[in-house]
């Protein structure tokens, strides 16, 4: 009875659920998440990537900017949207305005968030969810820092 319960225990990280690497999926991120600009620099350019996969789905990631230190309207200029990765792209950037207001500052921060990843078709047209295996996946680092 031992063994059984040993043998379980070495099992059950394998049989349940986890981010397996090689599960066919396509992998969206921010690569870097770390971004770092001066306040006269105008806007910064993040770069998001999307790895792996079997490379034919057309995936939907939207991204909004969050408070830090930095506050939207002041600092930065808030900004959402969608970035679209058609069949065989892996590089998408988006630019982020930067607001100069000849105030000494100390160093200050904001984010941007990756969210609600979609798949579908190069029309527009969502592929409803089959139960299957995931074809894309958004995976650390969700988050990018702009300091």
């Amino acid at each position: 009875r031992r063994h059984a319960v040993d043998a379980s225990r070495r099992a059950s990280p394998a049989e349940g659920p986890g981010e397996d690497e090689d599960d066919g999926a396509s992998r969206i991120f921010f690569e870097p998440s770390l971004y770092h600009c001066l306040e006269n620099c105008g806007s910064v350019l993040l770069s998001v990537t999307c790895q792996g996969g079997e490379g034919n789905s057309t995936f939907y990631v939207d991204y909004r900017t969050e408070d830090g230190s930095a506050k939207a309207g002041s600092d930065y200029e808030y900004s959402e949207g969608t970035l679209v990765f058609k069949p065989g792209e892996t590089q998408k950037e988006l630019r982020i305005g930067i607001i100069d207001d000849d105030i000494f500052e100390e160093d200050e921060h904001f984010f941007v968030r990756l969210l609600n990843l979609r798949v579908g078709d190069a029309q527009g047209m969502f592929e409803p969810d089959g139960g299957g295996r995931p074809k894309g996946r958004l995976v650390a680092p969700l988050l990018a820092t702009v300091t």
